[in-house]
């Protein structure tokens, strides 16, 4: 699937919900001001889902820039201890 941006920001919440069910790939989860931000990945196309911290309410849907710095936040998260272990 090629996810059209332009058409992507004109849907509604539960379209794009839609959208990241069905084609999304989850790569990491942030608390941020009030809000369960997870981070997927549709088509090349990095898409945060707000959820509402309180109630697990969906807020919004939007698509981060890869160049935004917001990025960063999710990637604390990572892991890499992994690769640069020595046997």
């Amino acid at each position: 699937m090629a996810l059209n941006e332009h058409m992507f920001n004109s849907c509604s919440l539960d379209e794009k919900m839609d959208i990241v069910r069905r084609h999304g790939e989850f790569v990491s989860k942030i608390t941020y001001f009030g809000f369960y931000i997870n981070l997927y990945v549709v088509d090349q196309v990095f898409i945060e889902v707000y959820y509402n911290l309180h109630s697990s309410v969906v807020q919004y849907v939007e698509i981060l820039d890869s160049h935004e710095e917001r990025l960063n936040l999710f990637t604390v998260k990572v892991d890499l201890s992994d690769l640069f272990s020595r046997k």
